[in-house]
């Protein structure tokens, strides 16, 4: 059994090293990369394009996706009692390297519905639950304070930069 206190030391620790790496990214959402007019709460396909230096798949070209998303969504999401590795609601970890482990996974929303398209947000669940509307259910993250507009935008350029 492990203790309060044991349990407490570690997710402080998960909480400082997920930290950690977002400031080591600082600056990738600064006003300066997302011309006005395009910070997130539009919904067009040229969302993102050209948006900055951060690393994504932009494979060739367009898009570069915004590199902070995999930690953003394990940050918020991958919680303990909620998408972490041990409790993974609806089928579901959140957990560090979800990018690669969610690809082509059905949604619990159903209907055909994907976790994950590559190359397209708006049929991605880990996108649309996030969003003021989402398709199913309840707004993402459950209980949580809701991602903030550049969050948003954020995970929407990284899913539009993987190649399908």
């Amino acid at each position: 059994m492990t203790s309060l206190h044991g349990r407490a030391a570690l997710t402080a620790a998960a909480l400082l090293t997920g930290g950690a790496l977002l400031m080591s990214c600082a600056g990738t959402l600064d006003d300066d990369e997302f011309p006005p007019g395009d910070q997130g709460s539009g919904g067009t396909d040229d969302q993102g394009a050209g948006a900055g230096t951060a690393a994504g798949s932009g494979g060739g070209g367009g898009r570069t996706g915004c590199a902070e998303a995999p930690a953003l969504v394990t940050m918020k999401c991958a919680t303990a009692g909620c998408h972490d590795a041990n409790s993974k609601l609806a089928g579901l970890s959140l957990a560090a390297g979800w990018e690669n482990t969610v690809r082509g996974q059905a949604s619990a929303c159903g209907g055909g519905s994907m976790v994950l398209v590559p190359g397209d947000p708006d049929a991605s669940t880990i996108y649309t639950k996030v969003t003021p509307t989402p398709p199913c259910n309840s707004r993402m993250p459950f209980g949580a304070a809701a991602l903030s507009d550049d969050e948003i935008a954020c995970l929407r350029d990284f899913i539009a930069a993987l190649p399908p």
